[in-house]
């Protein structure tokens, strides 16, 4: 959705009229060191910070060279490994005034694969890699040898930024260890247990300093962090005679307009209302349904501000947590599913900006499984299968119960749900009356955003409200379902993990498209996520900057507001 386009009435007056935006966040970030990181409002804010060898276009979804000057150059070895050779742009700086080298890149690659890194989110995209070659005449140039990879190419260049080692290894602990070596994954594995270098860099990596801290978060892209007060404001400022700016018409990756960034956070969404209301905010995502609907016909906002509802890459779901000894049955997950309407959701409580799905795939993809038809609401259906697995309504209470060693025990799930968003009160009110008609019994457990994602991550829940982040390319589902990735449900088994590492490695589209399929009818049988729907955005941006609205989250790129003359 394009806003370039749109005049305002010379009668409105804006309150600001500056090239400063301010970006109302529902959350905050959890850190902003790239690596760690692990919520996309992070990322949303450290993309402005670092820069990446290749850049998405987020409107076009085209990958284009930002720190690099081109495209890889891409030739298959006689052992069967393909090579890209990158160049790093000669004026890319550090902002000590030092040139991005292909040293950095490869620091970057070492700080992922170190075992003592937490960095668990973004090692599966880089265990391809087998060699790294720098050129010493050229220090610039570098070549990385993959093994075959449906990703490769993106994964080795754009799945994480280029960090400085000068400034995150000022003691060259991971200097004089070989690259080599941390592409061995036994070798790196023995050393970090026998090398307290690596663990000291770890401790170091992981301080405050370099997640936090004005002076300490640095990169070479052309903003920097000013200043962060937790669970308010994030203040990033746009640097001065920044490399990038130079190079930017002919470069989009490299675009940079507003002087100044503030990611203020809005944890409620009558704290948003009253933001945009009172004009204090520039642009704001995801904001409540009923709401944007509603502030369409408030002529104080719809006079200021341009309304965007693009589809989002992502898709909203239920986590089931299949290690939990009541939901390791499949079939009382399945039972929760016929329990869950779906549309009802989307109509009540999205105003129906949302298209129900089956499955962790996009549906705009060619490998989205149309065959499986999302689970139908049957409240019956979900008595028969509670039945199947011996829980009966003994004591015609309401809510079915089972002798679990000698003890009645009902069946009563714990669904955590984000405390701040009416959506997911609402949401979570629909689960429970729908879940209480079947005979499951939903008690509301609500909390901090943060503090639900960390309980999901350690497994520490029964059931929860999630989304996810879906690609517009292809899709790796390792970091999801592999049980050696970022397993938030717990599921998975020798066949699943085995047909996840097939389809990172094959290279035809036709039978690539056929094991994706595999694996959607596998999930979709076992049922460790209820898939609700996918959201339509809900985009507000003031109509003093030129701007796009675009699929990709947040769905707007903040460096390329450009003020209207």
């Amino acid at each position: 959705t394009a806003f370039s386009a749109c005049k305002r009435e010379p009668a409105v007056e804006f309150k600001r009229t500056d090239n400063t935006v301010i970006v109302g966040m529902p959350a905050d970030a959890d850190r902003l060191n790239p690596l760690l990181a692990t919520t996309a409002y992070a990322r949303t804010v450290y993309e402005q910070i670092y820069s990446y060898l290749i850049w998405q276009d987020p409107v076009s979804g085209e990958f284009l060279p930002q720190l690099a000057k081109s495209l890889p150059e891409r030739k298959e070895t006689a052992d069967g490994l393909i090579a890209y050779t990158f160049e790093i742009r000669e004026e890319a700086k550090w902002d000590d005034g030092s040139p991005v080298t292909a040293g950095d890149f490869v620091f970057t690659l070492k700080a992922i694969l170190n075992p003592k890194v937490a960095a668990q989110r973004i090692r599966p995209y880089v265990s391809f890699i087998k060699k790294v070659e720098t050129d010493g005449a050229n220090p610039r140039q570098l070549t990385v040898y993959s093994e075959k990879y449906i990703l490769a190419e993106e994964a080795i260049s754009a799945a994480f930024p280029v960090m400085q080692e000068s400034h995150y290894d000022p003691d060259g602990l991971l200097k004089s260890i070989a690259i080599d070596q941390f592409l061995q994954p036994e070798v790196i594995a023995a050393l970090a247990e026998s090398d307290e270098r690596l663990g000291k860099f770890a401790e170091a990596f992981a301080s405050e300093k370099f997640s936090r801290e004005k002076g300490g978060v640095t990169g070479s892209g052309p903003y920097r962090l000013e200043a962060w007060e937790t669970g308010q404001r994030i203040v990033l400022v746009k640097k001065e005679n920044w490399w990038g700016d130079k190079l930017a018409k002919s470069n989009s990756p490299l675009e940079a307009y507003p002087d100044q960034i503030t990611y203020k956070i809005l944890p409620d969404a009558v704290t948003t209302l009253n933001a945009l209301k009172a004009e204090e905010i520039d642009a704001v995502f995801n904001i409540d349904p009923k709401d944007f609907v509603e502030l369409k016909n408030v002529s104080s906002v719809s006079d200021r501000y341009e309304f965007a509802s693009p589809p989002t890459l992502s898709n909203f779901f239920i986590y089931i947590n299949a290690t939990h000894p009541i939901l390791s049955d499949k079939l009382v997950r399945k039972a929760l599913s016929h329990a869950v309407n779906a549309q009802e959701i989307i109509d009540n409580v999205f105003y129906g900006l949302g298209e129900p799905v089956n499955g962790p795939a996009h549906p705009s993809t060619d490998y989205y499984h149309k065959g499986l038809k999302p689970i139908e609401f049957n409240i019956e259906k979900a008595k028969s299968l509670l039945a199947q697995a011996g829980w009966t309504d003994s004591d015609n209470n309401g809510y079915v119960d089972k002798d679990i060693n000698g003890v009645r025990t009902e069946l009563k799930i714990k669904y955590l749900m984000n405390a701040s968003r009416e959506t997911s009160k609402n949401l979570a009110l629909l689960l429970q009356d729908n879940a209480k008609k079947a005979g499951i019994q939903i008690e509301l457990v609500a909390k901090d955003p943060l503090q639900i994602i960390d309980d999901i991550r350690k497994k520490n829940y029964e059931i929860a409200g999630g989304g996810r982040s879906a690609s517009n390319t292809l899709w790796d589902p390792t970091q999801s379902y592999h049980t050696t990735g970022d397993n938030r449900t717990g599921f998975g088994t020798p066949e699943t993990d085995a047909l996840i590492d097939e389809i990172r490695v094959t290279l035809d589209e036709k039978a690539r498209n056929e094991k994706y399929k595999k694996l959607q009818e596998i999930i979709y049988d076992e049922q460790v996520e209820i898939y609700l729907f996918v959201p339509q955005d809900r985009i507000l941006i003031h109509k003093r900057f030129e701007a796009e609205a675009h699929s990709i989250f947040p769905g707007f790129s903040v460096n390329r507001f450009r003020l209207k003359k």
